[in-house]
């Protein structure tokens, strides 16, 4: 062995080394950047990624591998076809071994692509992925069949899928897996929409924003905000609708991709349209223009060009008009084929078609447009038997599950019954106890305390602060019996009511108030100055005089009304004491009267 071939073998050994390792930082870069199928990649692993990919030094699984996540990645961003073509490569390729993840997942992201643009073929690949991922791919094998179940099993009616979705959704839910479970809310609000429940389906599409938000990475955080929005238009719940609006606005400045703001713009194009707000509709599609750079292919491109093509009626541009049924009759690129079926796009061409002054041709989509509302009108009564059904699956499911977790859980469930009963009860006694106690403690005729309870209340009162006292008022009115003989004893109670009245116009929140007597009133005013307190009685007092009894009967009987006050600086320890006193000058102030 020469000299040069003694030097060439360590080269190599080192050459080998280097791939390996290389090869091994491949391995744990993609595991670490892996997520799941209804989830985005981040954008910060783009770079590392495609350096990756321009390394000659790494295998072709891991190219295989790499070259899917960054399909991922496109999808996630708009970027739709670049991912399509990459896919397309991988499923042709010899090279793939269709038994690894890497090949399932090329196969359900075609079948997801052609979902995007709502074509049929989708299902094809959705069967092929799922069979593909059975039993392996627990991710892909799920989504695979989410999608089946929403658009491709058509002899199964919906009641039946909604009832396997809600029974999936139970099983993720025990589990705890917020994605996933944010990620099946979506399915069941997608068969909502299809069957014209858009309430329900807004429902379902607010929880899978509301649970995914703090586990979905990028533009994916805000994916759904799009169907809240959309079912929330098509229920007529436009304040709501305009909400999600503002909050896809908020999303744009959190990530700054073509695909969050084409869903923005979308919808305001939308929002616009649908309420028939023409000028912010032409501005909303002027704003967008700068944005569709890297999205002139896609679907949002096509809902552009339709919201521009509303603006041009709106103006009456004949033009323009001309060059939308061109394109139109031509089916060329820019043609909105993909709209084919929905109500609004066949408005949109017979209102075209009339502008231009073709009666016939206007006529022909009016038909197709009266046709497949009434055709939607009869599938979204149909669609009550639909919620029937599937509430009735629904229940059968429940029940099942409710009477092996009664099984199991009978014995603590009893327990838990009587101490809850136990303690409703208990509830129930203080509660009533309370009421009567509080329907005690007050004066039928007034609602004003009664003796005993503002006694009571009154005894609780603390000590007045520095400078300030607690005063004390007790009311006679002197003239009542003469008040009685001139309205007649039926209305006696009515005089009194009023009396009362008086008195809680003038005092406080803070003040006891109370019926001390049948024609008599105690009035406590805690930790208040002096002055005031005189000052608030002798206004009482003169209120009094001054109150008509006799409005009602058209004649004119003023209260006289004595008064006794006390004033302290303690607390009422010897109230007794201090109202045989106050009570007793009363009755002197009677005698003179």
């Amino acid at each position: 062995m020469n000299i040069k071939s003694l030097l060439f073998f360590p080269l190599v050994i080192c050459a080998l080394s280097v791939n390996a390792q290389e090869q091994g930082e491949v391995d744990q870069f993609i595991k670490d950047v892996k997520v799941k199928t209804f989830d985005c990649p981040s954008d910060d692993i783009i770079p590392q990624l495609d350096d990756y990919l321009a390394s000659r030094n790494i295998s072709k699984f891991q190219r295989f591998q790499l070259r899917l996540e960054k399909t991922h990645w496109q999808i996630c961003n708009g970027n739709f076809s670049q991912a399509e073509a990459t896919v397309d490569s991988i499923i042709a390729d010899p090279n793939a071994q269709q038994t690894e993840e890497y090949y399932a997942l090329a196969v359900y992201q075609k079948g997801f692509l052609f979902d995007i643009r709502e074509d049929n073929r989708r299902c094809d690949f959705y069967r092929q992925s799922k069979e593909l991922a059975a039993d392996k791919f627990d991710d892909i094998s799920l989504s695979s069949e989410l999608g089946l179940m929403t658009y491709c099993e058509a002899s199964i009616d919906e009641g039946q899928k909604l009832k396997r979705l809600f029974t999936i959704l139970e099983l993720y839910s025990s589990r705890g897996d917020a994605p996933t479970i944010a990620h099946i809310h979506n399915n069941i609000g997608l068969i909502y929409g299809r069957i014209g429940q858009h309430v329900l389906a807004a429902e379902q599409f607010q929880k899978t924003y509301d649970i995914g938000l703090p586990h979905y990475q990028g533009s994916n955080k805000y994916a759904s905000l799009i169907s809240v929005f959309t079912s929330l238009l098509a229920s007529g719940q436009y304040y709501e609708a305009e909400l999600v609006i503002n909050e896809l606005d908020n999303a744009r400045s959190q990530v700054d991709v073509p695909l969050v703001h084409a869903w923005y713009y979308y919808a305001k194009g939308r929002f616009y349209q649908r309420l028939n707000r023409a000028n912010e509709l032409r501005q909303t599609v002027i704003d967008w223009q700068p944005y569709l750079v890297n999205m002139k292919k896609s679907i949002y491109a096509g809902m552009h060009r339709w919201f521009g093509t509303e603006v041009c009626l709106n103006e009456r541009d004949l033009e323009c008009i001309q060059r939308f049924v061109l394109e139109e009759e031509s089916n060329g690129p820019k043609a909105l084929s993909f709209l084919s079926g929905n109500v609004d796009y066949l408005a949109l061409r017979a209102k075209a078609y009339l502008e231009l002054g073709n009666i016939e041709k206007s006529r022909e989509y009016w038909t197709e447009y009266t046709t497949e509302l009434r055709a939607k009108l009869a599938s979204n009564q149909a669609s009550g038997k639909v919620l029937g059904v599937a509430n009735m699956y629904n229940k059968i499911g429940e029940l099942e599950n409710s009477l092996i977790r009664e099984q199991r859980n009978r014995d603590r469930m009893a327990i838990a019954s009587i101490v809850v009963l136990l303690l409703a009860i208990l509830l129930i006694v203080v509660m009533w106890r309370k009421k009567q106690a509080e329907t005690r403690s007050y004066d039928s005729v007034t609602a004003l305390l009664n003796s005993r309870a503002a006694i009571g209340k009154i005894r609780k009162i603390v000590a007045p602060s520095q400078d300030k006292t607690n005063a004390l008022a007790l009311f006679d009115l002197a003239n009542f019996k003469e008040v009685n003989r001139s309205l007649g004893s039926i209305n006696a109670d009515d005089a009194i009511q009023k009396i009362a009245l008086t008195f809680k116009n003038i005092t406080r929140g803070s003040d006891v108030l109370g019926r001390f007597g049948p024609e008599q009133f105690i009035l406590c005013l805690p930790d208040i100055e002096e002055e005031s307190a005189k000052a608030l009685f002798e206004r009482i007092r003169f209120t009094l005089g001054n109150t008509n009894l006799g409005a009602q009967e058209d004649i004119k009987i003023n209260v006289r009304a004595n008064m006794s006050i006390y004033i302290g600086s303690s607390t009422f320890e010897d109230l007794d004491e201090v109202l045989d006193d106050m009570m007793l000058s009363l009755s002197k102030k009677s005698e003179t009267a």
